[in-house]
């Protein structure tokens, strides 16, 4: 017997006449109420308070008489009481069906952390939150999304809660979002060849090829990253259409930009495998290969090992790195994001923070399209935002 079941069935629509059950039933068996009462050994006002829901804590014994005196399977007659309790009853019933489904589904003490909640919110104010948050008006509407097959893998393989809030929020954008344009894979190739030298457009150059990818049904947003998911960006398919998620992984630019040529290799490569999952987390494990392979369409996209070897040379002269940079119509922060990364892959060597003077402020390139952050109030106020900037004029 599940608890949440029993909560759940107070709210449902079945209604029992539980006087009129009990009358039929004395009638059946030839009884009157005193004489049944003195078989089944329960005190009068005990039995009343039990029927008529006042009872503060009944007695379990006494509800299973009850229950096989009237015929009813236990689980079933505890749904007909929980029908037919006082006010008060209810009130405490209704607030830990609440409490269960925000310790089921969130991670109330990370949230609380990250600012999604407030230290201070009652068990009604943590509902009134997430149902606000992703668009719902109460708990029912709000599980039976978790029915659609969009979630079913969420709910088979993703135990972490903060993984699950930050599946479930991308999925709730793009829903609002709705792309209405069709999915080209031939224009995306196009798209794709010439994506580099937006790169070097720090204020507009995201904002620019994301419009382009949305006119042929690719979807992108950005989503704040949350510290315990470890997911740098991810791909969805939804209603046969391509979606990418791109976080704040690392905040730094460059890694906004391989993010994207990542997920764009899902997109081009993986559209089928992924679409038979409903989404593909990256860095995430059970699609190892697939990660192996988009890594290294992405990395010799932007700068190949062999231009590694050519520019390692020349690392230490801004005017060089510059015009290499311009040579290969990336942003410079990307030449030196990508001698970083192959240093330490092929000999072991850190430089990480050697550079990060060259490396712009990555919000600069986010900004304009709206990331969805843990403070929105409401997910279809800031997909409506979103759409607007992605929509071309």
């Amino acid at each position: 017997m599940k608890i949440e079941n029993l909560l759940n069935s107070i709210f449902s629509d079945t209604n029992y006449d539980i006087k009129d059950i009990i009358e039929k039933k004395l009638i059946e068996y030839n009884l009157s109420k005193t004489k049944a009462l003195k078989l089944l050994n329960i005190d009068k006002d005990v039995f009343d308070e039990i029927l008529n829901g006042t009872a503060k804590q009944p007695n379990l014994i006494q509800i299973i008489k009850i229950a096989e005196f009237l015929g009813f399977e236990v689980s079933k007659f505890i749904n007909v009481l929980l029908k037919n309790q006082c006010s008060e009853n209810i009130f405490a019933i209704d607030n830990a069906r609440k409490a269960t489904f925000i310790v089921k589904n969130f991670d109330v003490k990370a949230l609380t952390k990250l600012g999604f909640f407030d230290s201070n919110y009652s068990t009604e104010d943590l509902v009134k939150k997430v149902l606000d948050y992703f668009g719902y008006t109460t708990i029912n509407e709000f599980e039976k999304q978790l029915d659609d097959p969009l979630y079913s893998r969420v709910k088979k393989n993703h135990s972490d809660k903060m993984k699950d809030f930050w599946i479930k929020s991308a999925f709730q954008t793009f829903k609002i979002i709705n792309n209405p344009n069709r999915y080209n894979r031939e224009r995306l190739k196009d798209i794709i060849i010439k994506i580099k030298p937006y790169s070097q457009d720090v204020i507009n150059g995201l904002l620019t090829v994301c419009k382009a990818l949305y006119n042929i049904g690719v979807s992108v947003i950005f989503q704040n990253y949350l510290a315990t998911t470890q997911v740098r960006g991810a791909t969805f398919i939804i209603n046969g259409k391509p979606c990418i998620v791109i976080t704040d992984f690392n905040k730094n630019y460059p890694t906004l930009w391989f993010t994207l040529l990542h997920e764009l290799h899902h997109v081009l490569f993986d559209f089928e495998t992924i679409e038979r999952y409903n989404y593909h987390l990256s860095d995430d494990n059970d699609l190892y290969l697939i990660e192996e392979q988009a890594n290294n369409f992405a990395r010799d996209f932007f700068m190949s090992e062999e231009k590694f070897h050519y520019i390692k040379k020349y690392i230490n002269n801004p005017y060089l790195v510059i015009k290499f940079a311009n040579e290969i119509e990336v942003h410079q922060s990307i030449v030196y994001s990508f001698f970083i990364w192959y240093q330490k892959e092929l000999y072991g060597k850190n430089y990480y923070g050697a550079f990060k003077k060259f490396f712009p402020d990555y919000n600069d390139a986010i900004t304009k399209l709206n990331p969805i952050t843990w403070n929105e109030i409401s997910i279809r106020d800031a997909s409506e935002k979103i759409k607007s900037v992605l929509e071309l004029n």
